[in-house]
């Protein structure tokens, strides 16, 4: 027997290194089984023993050893003894077990020793034509009660609207393959469908999505399930709609976060982003459809065996400061020594610690000292800040992409110089999120085109933030960028100039390692204090919904809502059939143009479109067109609004034709591309990487649940790099609150209804959308400062006048004397009058301010606004000092003979004058 036994072991042993199978395995990690009540099962081979005191069992007792609780079996393969379980042959077996008062149903997968796979599942429906086996649960196609399926002819037969289950123990698996025979016999229409469904949970789970017309651009899909709502991530074409005679074999398979689907062993889709749902159900969905699956078979490779090891927290509890100011800058710190933990691991601290790391994966400190791995650098901070990585290397970010991918951490910054560090890391693990750093050394300034270079090469490295050097942004500068959609961040040093100048940029992240006291400025602002107002954006072009001068989609509308003080401009295009962009919302012309006969846009000849005139209630003309996308660049160019272009439908032609339209007309800082096709922005971003992109949805946001909301926004719109353009049902200020901390902007859709609008008006969202805008053009949601000198002179010290003024969004100019508030006098004792001038001042120096102004919006909410802050130098008088022209030598001892004997002076004045 020990002979056996030892060839058996040598055998085991040599399978393992003569199978590829990359691991690596950390000293935190723990290789053993543990077994819960929704994961029953226990692997093993045949005649190998299985070492139960190996195997956790956790439950509502606590925490205990299978070795240690009792294990019964009626299959007399199953040999129990004190410490170990032996089955003698292949196959799966029901094993009791009970531990105090409760029972677990256990399963034990066998294989043979060489076999290189577990079969999980293995059913061909061989029952009596009728109901459904009891380990099979039917439920209609929102998981409640319901459905028609039975056995038909050996087969699953599910009729419309319906979901099967497959055993409830499959749950306790999150890596698998899901091969099955299908055929759909009857569709409503050819875009119904039937799907694979895994990780199930009600209302939250992924499928395989085959379509009648599986042929069509979406006629397979990778799709995802979250809170009743559909994101589809990834979508293909098959060779051939679906016949209904045609018997096709899919198959799923799963590993970690990386789904691949298939139809007749052909790779048609991947997907490498499935962190959202570890576990779940496994079934089969129609749609509006008649569906017969058979022979539906579930294994578990020996490579997919999952290795236990510590369950990071998905995304990080991180510390809000105060709420006086909405939305506040995300927080973020270099860990540059180890005193440091200390602080990321306390009540109060940073949103996000930037680390350092080496080529062997330590964290080092800003010497290059290890501090400890990356495994357990994780493990300390988990669930506390948000971890992000400093790399200039690609190989590097290669590496560190791979672990992080394989501790399955989501919620995870890249920092680099490098733009090909970036898309390395990203090419790993789709999740990172990139941030660019710009040094701009040797610039004193920055111009318009180097903000287009910085959205330019953020988007290339497919970045989610830019980081930029606090001294050389403004406020306008930093909302001009964030007008097209980028997320700014700024370094700041610890003084509190620069953090206030920081705050007052209205960056979404300040990078400072003296967090405390940026939160402790935080707390000194009114309550409502708004840095970063949010964009308007005219949905469709309107400013007053339906009582607009003009009907939507029009170049009159978008004109007039710039007047009303529209920053953006959202606009809907689709493709006529000889290849011509146009705006308009609908497939049709039959709402817009009702007096006339109806035409579908993509099967319409832009002259034949041409021919419409649109229907215009408010003003009553009798030539408005349907306009061209070409026609509304040429009005609205220099216009200062930038425009947000839908594409609505999935078409990476007219993809294509947006981009190379964009270009040609030159409107890259005027252009955003937002769609509800997923597969759009994937097309945009190869196509155009430079521009900015927002996708559309209205299924990733759950109301009762801020960090599913956040796992959501994170694995939809971070692998395809874009920003998240929700609908506002579900959109709660908590979500806003630690939204921002990620780097993820948010622009809600489409809210009208004016109290609402107040409401989200103070979450401090990036952009609301609205037909409605023209309800705040008279509100002062603004206050500039007037042109001032930055340099004075000592003389001209008491003509220093600060002033102000308050701006509507539709222009409008107030002029007003504010209260300042003192940052730093730079020592000089400067005293300014009511009116912002300088009444006296003691010595020279450089003063740091900026002035505030209570607003009101429509319904009464007050509002506290900034100006950027304001800087101004006194220079010191200066002295007038003889500077001798020079000496002539003496032809006479110790005599100084002097031109005309006189002393010749040049005196030297040196000033840097602004007044």
């Amino acid at each position: 027997m020990k002979k056996i036994y030892s060839m058996v072991l040598f055998v085991f042993i040599a399978l393992i290194f003569t199978i590829s199978i990359p691991f690596t395995l950390y000293a935190a990690e723990e290789p053993s089984r543990t077994i819960t009540a929704t994961s029953t099962h226990v692997l093993g081979d045949a005649g190998v023993a299985i070492d139960t005191s190996a195997i956790k069992v956790k439950g509502t007792f606590g925490e205990t050893m299978l070795n240690q609780t009792t294990l019964t079996s009626t299959s007399p393969e199953v040999t129990v003894g004190l410490n170990s379980v032996i089955v003698s042959q292949k196959g799966t077996y029901d094993v009791t077990m009970t531990y105090q008062s409760v029972t677990y149903a256990l399963k034990f997968f066998i294989k043979d020793v060489m076999d290189t796979e577990y079969v999980l599942y293995d059913e061909s429906f061989t029952y009596p034509n009728g109901a459904l086996p009891s380990e099979l649960r039917r439920f209609n196609n929102v998981g409640a009660t319901g459905g028609s399926a039975a056995i038909d002819g050996e087969r699953l037969l599910l009729s419309p609207f319906t979901i099967v289950l497959f055993p409830a123990y499959l749950q306790g698996f999150t890596n698998y393959v899901i091969e099955s025979d299908m055929k759909m016999i009857a569709a409503d229409n050819a875009s119904r469908w039937t799907s694979i469904m895994y990780r199930y949970a009600t209302e939250n789970y992924y499928q395989m999505a085959i379509r009648q017309d599986a042929s069509a651009a979406n006629g397979v899909e990778f799709a995802k399930r979250s809170n009743g709502g559909w994101n589809v991530a990834k979508t293909t074409a098959f060779t051939e709609a679906l016949n209904p005679a045609t018997t096709y074999q899919l198959k799923v398979d799963v590993k970690d976060s990386t789904v691949n689907q298939y139809i007749n062993d052909t790779l048609l889709t991947t997907y490498e982003s499935a962190f959202d749902y570890k576990y779940g159900f496994i079934g089969v969905q129609a749609d509006n459809a008649t569906v017969y699956y058979d022979n539906i078979r579930i294994t578990l490779p020996v490579p997919y065996v999952e290795i236990e090891r510590h369950q990071f927290q998905q995304v990080a509890d991180v510390y809000h400061p105060s709420d006086s100011i909405i939305a506040p800058a995300t927080t973020l710190v270099w860990f540059n020594e180890a005193s440091q933990m200390e602080d990321l691991t306390s009540s109060v601290r940073p949103a996000t610690a930037i680390f350092r790391i080496n080529n062997d994966l330590d964290i080092v400190d800003e010497d290059g000292l290890v501090y400890q791995s990356l495994y357990d650098t994780l493990v300390e901070i988990d669930g506390l800040v948000i971890p992000g990585f400093y790399i200039e290397n690609q190989d590097l970010a290669v590496l560190v992409a791979e672990e992080l991918k394989l501790f399955g951490i989501l919620d995870v910054f890249v920092f680099s110089k490098d733009a090909e560090s970036i898309i390395a890391a990203r090419e790993i693990h789709s999740l990172i999120r990139g941030v660019l750093i710009f040094d701009f050394i040797d610039q004193e300034e920055l111009t318009v085109e180097d903000l287009l270079d910085v959205r330019r090469e953020t988007n290339r490295a497919q970045a989610l933030a830019a980081v930029l050097p606090v001294d050389l942004v403004s406020r306008g500068q930093v909302e001009y960028l964030q007008q097209r959609l980028m997320t700014i961040w700024v370094q700041a040093a610890d003084n509190d100039v620069s953090q206030y100048r920081a705050i007052l940029s209205g960056a979404q992240g300040i990078i400072t390692q003296n967090y405390e006291n940026l939160f402790a400025k935080y707390e000194l602002f009114p309550e409502n204090t708004q840095v970063r107002r949010p964009m308007m954006i005219a949905h469709r072009g309107l400013y007053a919904g339906a009582l607009s001068s003009a009907p939507e989609n029009t170049i009159e509308a978008a004109l007039a809502s710039v007047e009303k003080g529209a920053d953006i401009l959202e606009l809907d295009v689709y493709l006529t059939s000889d290849h011509e962009i146009v705006i308009i919302h609908d497939g049709s012309t039959a709402r817009t143009a009702p007096d006339y006969t109806a035409l579908t846009v993509s099967s319409s000849t832009l002259a034949q479109l041409k021919e419409v005139n649109l229907a215009d209630p408010v003003s009553g003309r009798l030539d408005l067109k349907i306009p061209t996308l070409n026609e509304y660049f040429d009005a609205l160019k220099g216009s200062g609004a930038v425009i947000f272009i839908e594409i609505k439908s999935v078409d990476s032609m007219l993809v294509h034709l947006v981009s190379l339209l964009i270009e040609e007309y030159d409107m890259y800082d005027q252009a955003v591309m937002i769609s509800f096709g997923t597969q759009n922005i994937i097309d945009m971003n190869e196509l155009y990487p430079d521009l900015s992109n927002g996708l559309l949805t209205s299924s990733v946001l759950n109301a009762n649940s801020v960090p599913s909301s956040l796992t959501n926004a994170i694995s939809t719109v971070v692998p395809i790099k874009s920003t998240l353009n929700t609908s506002y049902g579900a959109l709660t200020s908590e979500f806003i609150k630690s939204v921002i901390h990620r780097g993820i902007t948010v622009w809600p859709w489409t809210l009208n209804d004016y109290t609402e609008l107040n409401s989200y008006y103070g979450y401090g969202v990036n952009g609301i959308t609205t037909d409605n805008l023209g309800y705040y053009e008279n509100t002062f949601n603004r206050i500039n400062v007037k042109e001032y000198p930055g340099v004075v002179t000592w003389e001209n010290r008491l003509t220093v006048k600060i002033e102000t003024e308050l701006q509507s969004p539709n222009g409008t100019t107030y002029a007003y004397r504010p209260e300042y508030i003192m940052i730093d006098d730079g020592g000089t004792g400067v005293v300014f009058d009511e009116y912002g001038k300088i009444e006296s001042i003691e010595q020279p120096g450089i003063l740091y301010m900026y002035a505030t102004f209570d607003s009101y919006l429509p319904d009464g909410t007050k509002i506290t606004v900034l100006t950027d802050i304001i800087e101004v130098e006194i220079l010191a008088e200066v002295v007038e000092e003889p500077s001798s022209l020079g000496l002539i030598i003496g032809i006479s001892s110790g005599v100084l003979l002097l031109a005309a004997g006189t002393f010749v002076f040049i005196t030297i004045k040196k000033r840097r004058v602004i007044i």
